[in-house]
């Protein structure tokens, strides 16, 4: 995620509705994938002015602004789908009893995740602002189990991904929850903001390999999708894969189906970029995803890498970064980022009217 800054010189970040300095109102332009600082008025209406204060700008807010969401992000102007909320937004199909206080915490976590993960997709240019055909079939069930919920009427619910629909649990946005699970699956990482990651993997799948001509080369690099799923996964389950998956998978879950060993890679990739355009914007690294070649970003990634486990270190943290790459695993990623070069273009009619605002130098100190 790259750096936002207000008007008035004040860093600000990529959920925040206001400035804490200026109290000037936030939005997230996902035509731009920039933040704006201006004016909320009447009837959803947001206004904008050019750094130089010359050009003002009007756009339209999400209407899940004031819900449970708190969405910072607006409509694009250039949107296909004559919606009232944003691209993120339109794709929650399901929330858990918003009468339920924790459940309106946990859906505002969900969203914000979900919202981190979307901008992402921008930026790869996976999806588009317009919304339209780059999200046809994409939608979000949260849903909570009897385990968080005793009232529900569901045993257990399993985040997951089918022909479009991604199931979360509502349950992995509470920090107790999401670390007993981490123990329980003998995990050295999970993340809200990973399960989002690895579920949008699968649906890429559907849009980037599920399609005449793209099977062979998946299979030479992954392996054979259509072995037996669900045997496959008992099997997992039932006797683990021990120390064998290291110098073939990223994580011992990769390991169980080609389809997981593609989610957890696509998830990889999207840490990796992110995390890395982050360090980019703070001035930690050169070597930005997308503008250097797939060798060059790679070696840098080993190095900031290097930079935050010292760092956590330091503070007496948990490594934040407990993998290790193969070179098998590196073919994999390398696979990933041909894939999304050669599939990461906005269609030829879009075009933005509206500048990206450059940001200010912070205010002296």
């Amino acid at each position: 995620m790259k750096r936002f800054f207000c008007q008035c010189g004040q860093e600000v970040f990529f959920n925040n509705l206001y400035c804490n300095q200026c109290a000037r109102d936030l939005v997230y332009d996902p035509s731009a994938r920039t933040l704006w600082s201006g004016e909320l008025r009447k009837g959803y209406q947001f206004y904008a002015h050019s750094n130089s204060g010359k050009n003002q700008y009007v756009m339209k807010i999400c209407k899940n602004r004031f819900k449970e969401a708190a969405c910072n992000w607006v409509v694009s102007s250039f949107d296909e789908d004559g919606s009232s909320v944003c691209l993120s937004c339109r794709t929650t199909q399901t929330e858990p009893d918003l009468k339920l206080r924790k459940n309106k915490k946990r859906v505002r976590l969900l969203e914000m995740a979900k919202r981190r993960m979307m901008a992402a997709l921008l930026d790869l240019k996976l999806i588009s602002p317009m919304g339209g055909d780059s999200i046809k079939g994409l939608k979000f069930d949260f849903l909570e189990d009897k385990r968080s919920n005793p009232k529900s009427e569901i045993e257990h619910v399993l985040s997951g991904h089918y022909q479009g629909l991604i199931t979360i649990n509502v349950a992995e946005a509470d920090e107790g929850f999401l670390h007993v699970m981490k123990e329980q699956m003998g995990e050295k990482y999970r993340t809200l903001l990973g399960h989002f990651r690895h579920e949008i993997g699968h649906y890429f799948w559907c849009r980037l390999i599920d399609i005449p001509g793209r099977h062979d080369a998946f299979r030479q690099v992954f392996g054979d999708e259509r072995a037996d799923y669900g045997e496959a996964l008992k099997k997992y389950y039932d006797m683990g894969l021990q120390n064998r998956w290291m110098s073939r998978f990223i994580t011992p879950y990769a390991g169980s189906h080609p389809h997981e060993d593609w989610a957890e890679t696509w998830a990889h990739y999207l840490h990796m970029v992110d995390t890395l355009e982050t360090a980019v914007s703070y001035g930690l690294s050169v070597y930005e995803p997308k503008k250097n070649d797939f060798d060059d970003w790679f070696a840098e990634w080993g190095k900031v890498a290097q930079v935050m486990t010292a760092l956590n270190r330091s503070l007496g943290l948990m490594d934040p970064y407990p993998f290790s790459i193969s070179e098998v695993v590196k073919g994999k990623l390398r696979f990933i980022d041909e894939l999304v070069e050669s599939s990461g273009k906005l269609p030829d009619n879009f075009k933005k009217t509206a500048p990206t605002p450059t940001a200010p130098k912070p205010a002296s100190q």
